[in-house]
């Protein structure tokens, strides 16, 4: 699994990328620390063993804090797909929590300094041949 800690704003968003071997009960005692119910829980186990092409993201708002997890994806397409829709829910918690308008121009630029975050791990997991090189 590929890591990425990142801090925006004074908001922590933590990236786990399943590239190989997924640590899911490491991710499920994450999700119960940063407060989620049994219920999130129970769903997120149930979402992490569905299958590919899967992510998840759940924030705290009052520790100002996001967990996104992206899955094993069948191609390099799947990963920015998958990536991006994650990060906009990280961005969506942060602009809620600040009371940043969704539809404005700050917004699109917080969704672009996440991304510059993860962007040489999105890159990676992209191209076809970098992931077989890796063998992620």
């Amino acid at each position: 699994m590929t890591h990425r800690a990142l801090r925006v704003r004074d908001w922590t968003a933590d990236f786990l990328f399943v590239t190989g071997r997924n640590d899911r009960e490491g991710v499920l005692a994450c999700l119960l620390d940063l407060g989620a119910t049994r219920q999130i829980a129970d769903a997120t186990a149930d979402l992490m063993d569905g299958g590919v092409n899967r992510g998840f993201t759940f924030s705290n708002t009052e520790r100002r804090f996001s967990l996104s997890w992206i899955g094993p994806q069948t191609s390099g397409a799947e990963w920015v797909n998958t990536t991006v829709h994650e990060i906009v829910h990280v961005a969506q918690a942060i602009a809620s929590a600040d009371g940043t308008e969704p539809l404005s121009e700050e917004f699109a630029y917080l969704v672009g300094d996440i991304t510059q975050g993860v962007a040489d791990i999105i890159c990676r997991l992209a191209c076809d041949h970098c992931r077989k090189e890796n063998n992620d």
